[in-house]
């Protein structure tokens, strides 16, 4: 017979996947940060710059020390997406609102908001830069996918996103010739991203609200971290599902990041409190790295020797002190898991940790209030 203790805990996780059902687009997941990425390193010596969904500002760490060094107040409501050009000159910063929707464009020499580009709909879930930096793709909640020009900061097409709509993450070809729009009923479709034109039926991924994803860097395989029932790998070539890994119900895989060398994929499994790393040549876990608090995102060094984590405390705050009485502490933590959208009102933690890729042993981390989520990091 399980323990009370496992009992609290099945029913703690239970209760935020079914808060979750209702209000997962009130914390979308962000973009990829794996140094080789376009748009996901600030250069050698950058600094880590993170979005602070809980406080409307990004900021900017030391990478050696986690020190916050740099902080721009006022980007934007909910800032939840960073992408930097190549040539370290500007931030895109997508913004989900709900008071306004747009894409904040901030000049890295001035720290300052140079523009604000407006979308329709909130700037959902990721955004994804073409490979040469010139045009970044927004995908929205009203299902369209913007493509701006990251020179002139226009809007130079609108995507409609139909088969199925909802796009919940996107990626793109090594080529940028193929967009991969991931839809919350739990499907891939592929798009052409010149003319918006489906070019493969969907394919059902064998879970629900796929939250993130990942392409390979040749292209053929990719990945989508469904929040219920775990990771999919796709054969990009021949269009079909080669495994499905599940995990359970109350686990949460929000997010996961391909190591630089692509070895392996970094897998926050949100609710679970831990890290799982998967074999990508066997599409197996390789060791679980329980975590203090809930992550949220793992981003590398361009060498990657080091993991950073961001993860959020859902307890502290105002959270912090509610009595102790039966499973009153559960329905708190539940809660507390799903509250970075209101992480500034709740006093909330936001953590950023600094680990040895190879021993996962901590080296560094810094506290603030608010909710990080993933930005840029040196590389």
């Amino acid at each position: 017979m399980p323990s009370k203790k496992t009992q609290r805990s099945t029913v703690s996780r239970l209760l935020a996947a079914a808060v979750t059902v209702g209000a997962i687009l009130t914390f979308p997941v962000a973009a990829q940060a794996n140094p080789s990425i376009s748009g996901s390193t600030s250069g050698p010596d950058g600094l880590i710059w993170m979005p602070n969904y809980g406080a409307n500002s990004v900021v900017g760490f030391d990478p050696d020390t986690l020190d916050k060094v740099k902080e721009i107040p006022s980007v934007g409501d909910h800032p939840l997406v960073i992408k930097m050009l190549p040539d370290q000159s500007r931030m895109f910063v997508g913004n989900f609102g709900p008071l306004s929707w747009n894409v904040s464009v901030i000049d890295t020499k001035t720290e300052s908001v140079i523009s604000r580009i407006p979308t329709l709909g909130p700037a959902y879930a990721v955004s994804i830069l073409s490979h040469d930096g010139r045009y970044l793709f927004v995908p929205t909640g009203a299902s369209v996918v913007h493509v701006i020009d990251t020179q002139s900061l226009q809007i130079v097409r609108t995507l409609p996103i139909a088969l199925p709509p909802a796009p919940a993450h996107l990626e793109l070809s090594p080529d940028d010739s193929t967009m991969y729009a991931f839809s919350t009923a739990g499907t891939i479709t592929k798009y052409d991203t010149v003319t918006g034109a489906p070019l493969a039926p969907p394919l059902f991924l064998g879970g629900f609200v796929p939250g993130w994803g990942a392409v390979s860097a040749d292209g053929n395989t990719i990945y989508a971290v469904n929040f219920f029932s775990g990771l999919t790998t796709i054969d990009a070539q021949s269009w079909t599902v080669k495994k499905v890994l599940p995990m359970e119900l109350t686990d949460g895989p929000l997010s996961a990041t391909l190591s630089p060398d692509g070895k392996e994929l970094w897998l926050c499994n949100y609710f679970g409190k831990e890290i799982i790393v998967i074999g990508t040549e066997t599409g197996e876990p390789t060791r679980t790295i329980p975590t203090e608090n809930t992550p949220v995102y793992v981003g590398f060094s361009a060498e990657g020797d080091k993991t950073y984590v961001s993860s959020v405390d859902g307890t502290s705050g105002l959270l912090g002190n509610v009595p102790e009485l039966p499973f009153l502490h559960d329905a708190v933590d539940a809660y507390g898991l799903l509250n970075a959208y209101a992480a500034a009102p709740l006093n909330l933690d936001t953590v950023l940790t600094a680990y040895d890729t190879d021993t996962f042993t901590e080296i560094d981390s810094t506290t603030l209030k608010g909710a990080l989520v993933a930005g840029v990091y040196p590389g």
